[in-house]
């Protein structure tokens, strides 16, 4: 029986080389970030649709809003983690390395959660261990502005990690929890990258030098990540790429400037997808002071990167000259690697 007229996978798959949509296929594709506060949590929708187009893993962002403490966010995982449970069937939380790849081979979605935030914690260190028992596997330190842990990207200010956030790395470095500098100031990512006894990632983070904006990554910090071990995850949100219609070929610019600068096996994928659109941009120009303006200019709405698009960016990886075991390590492979090096 064949694919639905209106599979978007399918239109999707027709349009790229068969090399291309084998490999994409049989490679575990993993994307590193999905918002899935309680607007967003839609497990029939969203996440069906990510398994249709063959993507095996997804971490979702499980802290409902930024200023989310610790009673509302095990609330809201608590949601999560039954609605997972509810369709066992198709879906799983894992816990390891080896459950993913479990999950791939039976044809299970592969869930994991972070935090983008230290707000969850409190100002307590010890919940990052609460956290990771619960499914939590990295946490970003801060979210454009400053927060106990340090300043984000968005500050006018870039005064670095403070002594909670020292404290906050050096118990996620203790407990197996990756380290995540997206949306950090540049002196709290770097800091952190020094602190930290295991590799740091940017989960979800664009190349500044490609297109410049405050919430995109330097070249010393995607080198500086590199050097320790590290992996960024590329995001497919328009306004971060630098192209209002979120093409593939823009997302693959982004991925072969890091690539040519660190190497491939530093590279990987954090679509940071949503469906509904309209309300994200409306709540960037209603917070300001989370999202100050670019030279003045106002915010502009622009697509994201869907995910039928990942087997598009397979096949252009392939068709720009990427090895096949490079472009299996963007697709997924790298954060897989991560996984086994840091999670306990």
């Amino acid at each position: 029986m064949g694919a639905p007229p209106d599979d978007p996978y399918a239109r999707a798959r027709k349009g790229v080389s068969p090399e291309a949509a084998a490999l994409f296929e049989d490679a575990l594709v993993w994307d590193m970030t999905l918002p899935w506060g309680t607007p967003c949590a839609e497990p029939d929708v969203t996440l069906p649709r990510f398994q249709a187009a063959s993507v095996d893993l997804i971490s979702l962002t499980v802290q409902d809003g930024q200023e989310t403490g610790v009673a509302e966010a095990v609330r809201h995982m608590a949601r999560v983690t039954r609605d997972i449970a509810e369709r066992a069937d198709r879906m799983v939380l894992c816990r390891t390395a080896d459950d993913i790849l479990a999950a791939k081979a039976a044809g299970k979605l592969a869930l994991i959660f972070n935090h983008q935030e230290t707000n969850p914690l409190e100002g307590r260190v010890e919940m990052v261990q609460a956290y990771y028992d619960l499914g939590v596997r990295h946490i970003l330190l801060a979210y454009n502005k400053r927060n106990r842990a340090g300043d984000g990207c968005a500050e006018a200010t870039d005064a670095g990690l403070s002594r909670f956030g020292i404290r906050a790395v050096e118990e996620m470095n203790r407990v197996g929890m990756l380290v995540d500098g997206t949306h950090c100031g540049y002196r709290t990512s770097m800091e952190a990258i020094e602190v930290s006894s295991a590799p740091v990632i940017f989960s979800h983070c664009d190349a500044h030098a490609v297109f410049p904006h405050y919430r995109n990554i330097r070249d010393d910090q995607i080198k500086a990540c590199a050097a320790a071990g590290g992996v960024i995850g590329v995001n497919g949100v328009g306004a971060f790429l630098g192209d209002a219609e979120a093409s593939t070929e823009s997302m693959f610019r982004h991925i072969d400037h890091m690539t040519r600068l660190v190497g491939a096996e530093h590279v990987g994928i954090g679509l940071d997808y949503l469906r509904d659109t309209d309300r994200f941009w409306t709540q960037m120009k209603r917070t300001p002071e989370l999202w100050p303006l670019i030279d003045g200019k106002p915010h502009q709405a622009t697509r994201f990167v869907q995910p039928e698009q990942l087997v598009e960016l397979t096949d252009l990886m392939l068709e720009r000259g990427y090895a096949a075991a490079d472009v299996r390590g963007i697709l997924g492979g790298n954060f897989l690697r991560l996984a086994r090096q840091v999670w306990k």
